[in-house]
């Protein structure tokens, strides 16, 4: 990897948890609500030029565990 561009951060609100309002709704779909919202706030950035992504997350449950 020779350069490295941060171009924007964006998080899930903590609602997954028993009780939560988004306890039904699975990490990918968030997931991909949060990338539509990065690419809406940075319009000049083309989905196609995203090399790589980190995701950071807690307490993973069934398939998405260790």
């Amino acid at each position: 990897m020779e350069q490295v561009v941060i171009v924007d951060a964006i998080r899930t609100p903590m609602g997954r948890s028993k009780g939560g309002a988004f306890r039904h709704v699975r990490a990918e779909d968030l997931s991909a609500h949060l990338m539509r919202s990065l690419l809406s706030r940075n319009p000049s950035l083309e989905a196609s030029a995203i090399d790589d992504i980190y995701w950071g997350c807690v307490q993973q449950t069934l398939e998405q565990g260790f």
